[in-house]
């Protein structure tokens, strides 16, 4: 057997045995998926830590058993990353996801929106588990593991931090009331607690800038611990290592407005270009095996590692399977359709009507959460907002990204506004339906255009923004809502 797939045999295998560590969690889990659930909805007898922490092999189980949170159809697996790209302009309204794409239409009782809050948040739980119980059984294993599986907890719950911050509060902008302290965020819980009713859970929510913070510390100390990219190829995308950690800070740099942080953690990235780069053609990344050069984490999805988890966005984004969510005329109209290879290779007719094959399987496909053209594009953004003028490195590295999907004429920009609105477009059209889309108006502080009927959505609006589950306030007095709900 090839040495690559035998390895991710036993990945997989691992994966699968790590239910033992969270095996009340997961049970706990399932039984609330069809209900309403509270911010801490985990089990009060959730496998004692003595049993969890007590052999180096267990450690390993229950560390990977940490990504499989990451799987649920609910969260990366599905709802998250269409919920951000519902509320874009790229995708066309549906009516499974329907009141999601016309969020003025969203009620604070919806039970698909309070299942993502929940399941978020039971990611988080399992990495504050970890990052609570491992320390006192760190000399089972050895120094560099310890710091592995530390920055591996750190990284995802960063991760999740960041996209349900996104999803559920204001955007972080520094052109947006300029010095503002106040603007709420999503709660931090940092902590595990075996009631989860118990005082110290009935958090309020924390600022957008207290919780951005605790993303960049944990990001810095992930970086820190987080071993150098493996040699195996399926490890190196589907568990966090130096490079997702560094990519993830570029973003949540660019997204900050720090754009000297932002390029600085993009050329750390490019240091390990014998690791990484563009592939030569865009779709390589979205077949298998998903772990080519251009990944550099993704959430890996394999029906039979978790059993009960498969790509939601397969059945969703599937011309021939679901077949809920096809792309808009808006989008379209961006693509150079006699040469992008973007349009050739990463889009399909059929029924008259566009669709995406960026995930073309519902059990085994990868769900890409950042890959080098993102970097690539990060850096050329930040460098043209950094300097005045047509910045010439950023125009280079934005047609870098052209010129890999064959579109014929490279950007031609004269001014600095035209070259930041090319490079923002080319973000838009290279990153669309990965769960960039309302993010990327938001951050950038551009209105979302009029479409479907709908009118032009203010991008900093009072219901910009997702509702606290109605359930969650119920059990937790001290979580506001979102005004507007």
């Amino acid at each position: 057997m090839d040495s690559g797939v035998s390895h991710k045999l036993k990945i997989m295998t691992k994966r699968t045995t790590s239910k033992i560590a969270f095996a009340f969690l997961a049970l706990a889990f399932a039984a609330s998926s069809c209900k309403k659930s509270t911010l801490f909805e985990a089990p009060l007898d959730a496998l004692d830590p003595s049993l969890a922490f007590s052999s180096a092999d267990r450690i390993e189980k229950t560390a990977i058993g940490m990504y499989d949170g990451l799987q649920n159809a609910n969260y990366f697996g599905g709802r998250v990353l269409i919920y951000a790209d519902q509320r874009g302009v790229d995708e066309s309204p549906n009516t499974y996801f329907g009141n999601i794409g016309f969020i003025p239409q969203l009620l604070a009782g919806d039970g698909t929106v309070g299942a993502a809050w929940r399941d978020a948040y039971n990611s988080i739980y399992q990495a504050n588990y970890f990052l609570q119980n491992f320390p006192a059984n760190t000399p089972l294993v050895s120094p560099e593991k310890a710091n592995q599986y530390i920055g591996e907890a750190k990284f995802i719950r960063a991760l999740v931090y960041f996209y349900t911050e996104n999803l559920w509060a204001q955007p972080y902008n520094k052109s947006w009331k300029a010095g503002d302290t106040t603007t709420l965020g999503i709660p931090l819980v940092l902590t595990v607690s075996a009631d989860p009713f118990a005082a110290s859970n009935q958090v309020p929510r924390n600022t957008i800038k207290e919780v951005y913070a605790q993303i960049e510390s944990d990001l810095l100390d992930a970086k820190a611990k987080l071993p150098e990219p493996p040699a195996d190829a399926f490890t190196r995308v589907a568990r966090a290592n130096r490079t997702s950690a560094l990519a993830l800070l570029s973003r949540l740099y660019l997204y900050e407005g720090e754009w000297a942080k932002a390029a600085a953690y993009a050329d750390s990235v490019f240091k390990y270009n014998s690791t990484l780069g563009l592939n030569a053609s865009p779709e390589q990344t979205f077949q298998a095996p998903y772990t080519t050069k251009e990944s550099i984490f993704s959430v890996a999805m394999n029906g039979a590692d978790n059993p009960n988890t498969n790509n939601s966005l397969g059945q969703h984004y599937g011309a021939k399977a679901r077949g809920d969510i096809n792309i808009s005329s808006d989008y379209v109209n961006l693509m150079d359709t006699l040469h992008d290879a973007r349009y050739r290779k990463l889009m399909q007719v059929v029924s008259k009507l566009y669709w995406t094959t960026k995930y073309p399987g519902i059990t085994t496909d990868f769900v890409p959460v950042v890959r080098y053209a993102e970097i690539l594009l990060t850096k050329a953004e930040a460098l043209a907002r950094l300097n005045s003028g047509v910045d010439a490195t950023a125009l280079a590295l934005v047609n870098q990204v052209r010129a890999r999907s064959n579109a014929v004429l490279p950007i031609v920009a004269t001014t600095q506004d035209e070259l930041i609105n090319a490079i923002v477009t080319e973000r838009r059209i290279e990153l669309a339906f990965e769960g960039h889309g309302v993010f990327e108006f938001q951050r950038t502080g551009r209105d979302i255009p009029s479409h479907y009927n709908q009118p032009v959505t203010p991008w900093a609006s009072q219901r910009s923004v997702l509702p606290i589950p109605d359930y969650d306030r119920q059990k937790n007095p001290n979580l506001a809502q979102n005004p507007g709900y």
